[in-house]
């Protein structure tokens, strides 16, 4: 069984402003290490510079891509440690041939603009056997919107259309969000030490909410609440829009726990393709060179240096099997294995494993929780520890 690490949710406030530090003050800027857990004297590196990306060059409209071939527009430059959010236009990870009408389309419904197709299907697993479907209204895919999601068509797998000048190069095929490949980022640099990914949601009051970094929430994980953690008996809990979600078919937002965190420092992830405790683990295969933006919201004393510990609802609760289990009004059982959740609950093959894992998401709240966790057997593609690199980067606004 391996190994997945929880979050002490316990005595977080005792830890009060201690935890208030500038970067300089949490990192070896020297040594370019991140101390480890208290007492165990071991660091991983970390680059404490961000990396300035360059400006990314015009997107071109590809016919037969996600998008419809639409044009990108020239990414202005990033910041130190920022990133592109221009420059790669019209482009598929499905890819599509040039000058013939797409064969296969994910487009979404304008009234959900946003929002990933996925939603369609996953809506209609919710419903009863003699309800009418969405995939089958022909508001949606007859209209011809969210065809290949709701199953309507298959598009032929492609190379993803490249990137644009400063962006990472996409993994191609697979999974698409229906919102293009997302904001370019650079390469993360290959000088930099790997590091992994655990998971974990135990519901508590993150460690950052205690001194106002960041929010807290009340029982129905949406309305700001800033008691104690439930998981020391108070009315605050973790809030659900701390789940993570994609922005494009080769980008995502997280939230992650590290030791001795910088609370609202953000970090750029890019995969490797591998994982921690299986090199071969298929997920991991799966998400080879996506990125990821994740901020530091908790702290944990079990979460090693060359570790961050990512927040995604079915992850696994750790020391606090109780908190969730109440707020959601669910069994400790629905919970999965206490570290590693849901997927280290589920048997048989990788794809039955996905499914498993897919069916338990939909007995969570509807809402961002449930699309959380859905979005880690499609985005993340249930991968299991995946080994990445990563470097300081300024937080993205609309994080």
């Amino acid at each position: 069984m391996l190994l997945f690490k929880k979050r002490h949710g316990v005595g977080l406030a005792l830890m009060g402003m201690a935890f208030i530090l500038q970067l300089s003050s949490c990192f070896n800027t020297e040594n370019n290490e991140v101390p480890g857990a208290a007492g165990s004297g071991n660091g991983g590196p970390l680059v404490t510079a961000g990396t300035s990306s360059t400006a990314g060059s015009p997107g071109v409209g590809v016919a037969g891509s996600a998008t419809n071939g639409t044009a990108g527009s020239s990414g202005a430059p990033g910041a130190s440690g920022g990133f592109s959010s221009g420059g790669v236009g019209g482009m598929s990870a499905s890819g599509g041939s040039g000058g013939m009408a797409p064969p296969c389309t994910n487009k979404q419904l304008p009234e959900h603009e946003g929002e990933p197709c996925s939603i369609w299907p996953e809506w209609d697993a919710t419903k009863g056997a003699g309800e009418a479907k969405d995939c089958d209204a022909s508001w949606l895919t007859g209209a011809g919107y969210c065809l290949e999601s709701c199953g309507k068509c298959k598009s032929s797998s492609g190379s993803g259309g490249g990137s644009s000048s400063g962006g990472g190069t996409g993994s191609g095929g697979g999974f698409s969000t229906g919102l293009g490949p997302g904001p370019a980022l650079p390469n993360v640099p290959t000088s930099n030490k790997t590091m992994w990914a655990s998971r974990y949601w135990d519901c508590c009051k993150p460690h950052c909410a205690t001194n106002g970094n960041m929010p807290s929430c009340g029982a129905d994980g949406v309305t700001r609440n800033s008691g104690s953690s439930a998981c020391v008996g108070g009315s605050a809990y973790a809030c659900y829009d701390e789940a993570p979600r994609a922005v494009g078919d080769n980008v995502s937002y997280g939230y992650v726990a590290v030791p001795n965190p910088s609370c609202g420092t953000c970090y750029h992830l890019q995969f490797l393709g591998t994982g921690q405790h299986n090199p071969n683990d298929p997920g991991s295969k799966a998400i080879a060179n996506k990125h990821m933006i994740v901020k530091v919201t908790n702290t944990g004393g079990d979460v090693a240096g060359n570790q961050f510990d990512l927040m995604i609802p079915g992850g696994g609760v750790g020391q606090n099997p109780n908190t969730c289990p109440n707020q959601w009004k669910m069994s400790a059982s629905d919970m999965g294995s206490m570290y590693g959740g849901f997927l280290s609950a589920c048997t048989g093959s990788y794809e039955a494993k996905k499914a498993c894992v897919r069916e338990r998401c939909m007995k969570l709240p509807d809402g961002d929780v449930r699309k959380g966790c859905i979005w880690f057997v499609d985005w993340y593609q249930a991968a299991d520890n995946p080994q990445f690199r990563y470097e300081n980067i300024q937080c993205p606004s609309d994080m």
